[in-house]
């Protein structure tokens, strides 16, 4: 039976007044369901539009009632192929749920489950600015501007501040989690601390998070950046001194890169972007960025500015090519501790020669994410399920294109084959380690959530104890 067939009698009347249920035959069904990719994306019988956190635990319930499928919904770039499996499914829309409220001390902040990046750095800014003149409450968030601030913290949470704070889950100091069965419980580290660690890494196989406490910082100074581009045939000059630099990498200093097509600068072949990022003065960054100039750049970007003006600069705004919808993207990940230059030549050269071959993957990116890890590092990688807090630089290959499903097949063997490159010259080769917000799905588990045997055999346990009917299976499932 469809799900929409009883919902809105069934369900309706237990949700709260500001709560709505949307079906396929209503207007704005499209646009509440349209993610960043719709490849292997849910198929959405009926979204629940929630206003309270009880509006979750009954959505929750019926759906474990009636044995139908459920996802949530923030950001909506979730992009991973179980993902497909959940049918005819209903969307529990968290984005109301977006609240931000800044603790009276202004070293913590209560978080909706459905508020995303640019939410919450832009509240954030605003609330610490009534606290006092000239005052931040800067905090780790993610890249994309667009993204929900929840999903990423599930599974680790990568950002620029990490060097300096540690990952979005190391931010986190207990959330409220809507079960699969409808209860909702707090997980702390006093509360249901086993639970705690797993959604600090795996958490998008346990439940529905509502409200996170958090972490927030005070004022920190803007941030400074050189961006340059480089041909092709710089790249092992490049890379060759960035392996250097990322020896003594301050933690408030970031590399980041891409190798793209830009047919204004090169029409032939892939240029090399590459970003000296730094949290303070345009004068200390300059001694950072200063031997990238000798390599020769086809051209410098200097500027300084704020984290969204930092988001622009790296086309990770809402607006930016990173965070745009509507495009089929098929992401490959890999977690390195160093660059093995033959192998990202070998990443060039694939990369070109698709290219050409295959125009219609040119819109495709490779990025290069060299965060610092300091504070990383520094916590107990015991203490959460996040795995691969050893790993220095993230590299993800986005084979983006307009769908087609004739390229479908094309983009999968391009992205593995970059993938294998890195893989076979990294200091691991038997083992990969990909970030499971990025995954593509497909991967062993034990690359997702951790090569260590005791790891996923806590997780499976776990899932069992809190999710033995296993209804949360649609983000690279523990089982």
């Amino acid at each position: 039976m469809p799900v929409n067939v009883g919902i809105l009698a069934d369900l309706g009347p237990k949700l709260s007044p500001k709560a709505a249920i949307i079906l396929p035959s209503d207007s704005d069904f499209a646009n509440l369901t349209a993610r960043w990719r719709e490849y292997e994306a849910p198929s959405i019988s009926a979204v629940v539009k929630v206003a309270a956190e009880s509006d979750v635990q009954q959505t929750v319930r019926y759906a474990e009632e009636h044995n139908i499928p459920f996802v949530a919904r923030a950001g909506g770039h979730g992009a991973t192929k179980a993902l497909s499996e959940a049918k005819d499914a209903i969307q529990i829309d968290l984005r109301s749920l977006n609240q931000i409220k800044l603790s009276k001390d202004g070293k913590t902040a209560i978080i909706g489950g459905g508020a995303n990046v640019k939410d919450t750095v832009d509240t954030l800014a605003a609330l610490g600015k009534r606290a006092g003149p000239n005052e931040n409450k800067p905090s780790v968030t993610g890249i994309c501007e667009s993204v929900g601030i929840t999903a990423p913290a599930l599974g680790g949470g990568h950002g620029w501040l990490q060097g300096q704070y540690g990952l979005m889950a190391d931010q986190v100091i207990s959330a409220r989690l809507v079960l699969p069965n409808g209860e909702l419980v707090t997980v702390s580290d006093n509360s249901n601390p086993d639970l705690f660690w797993a959604i600090r890494g795996a958490g998008h196989n346990f439940g529905l998070v509502t409200e996170w406490e958090y972490r927030v910082y005070d004022d920190q100074p803007a941030w400074s950046y050189e961006i340059f581009v480089y041909s092709g045939d710089k790249l092992e000059a490049l890379y060759n001194l960035a392996n250097e630099k990322l020896k003594d990498q301050p933690p408030e200093l970031v590399y980041w890169g891409y190798i793209i097509k830009v047919a204004a600068i090169d029409p032939d072949h892939p240029i090399l972007w590459f970003g000296v990022i730094y949290n303070g003065s345009p004068d200390v960054l300059s001694e950072y960025a200063k031997p990238f100039h000798g390599i020769g750049p086809l051209n410098v970007q200097t500027g300084q500015g704020s984290l969204h003006d930092l988001a622009v600069v790296t086309f990770q705004d809402v607006d930016g090519p990173g965070c745009a919808y509507g495009m089929t993207s098929l992401r490959y990940p890999i977690g390195l501790t160093s660059y093995n230059v033959a192998a990202v030549r070998q990443v060039y050269d694939e990369i070109d020669n698709t290219f050409r071959r295959v125009p219609e993957v040119a819109g495709s990116f490779f990025l290069l994410e060299g965060y610092s890890t300091q504070a990383v590092q520094a916590v107990d990688p015991e203490t959460t399920a996040f795995p691969h807090r050893d790993d220095k630089i993230l590299i993800t290959s986005y084979i983006m294109y307009t769908p087609n499903a004739a390229i479908d097949p094309i983009a999968r063997e391009f992205g593995k084959k970059l993938q294998q490159y890195l893989l076979d010259g990294s200091d691991d080769p038997a083992h990969l380690r990909a970030y499971v917000n990025y995954a593509n799905g497909d991967e062993l588990l034990p690359a997702v959530y951790g090569w260590e045997d005791w790891r996923l055999e806590k997780l499976r346990k776990l899932k069992v104890q809190w999710d033995p009917k296993n209804r949360m299976r649609y983000y690279v499932p523990i089982e």
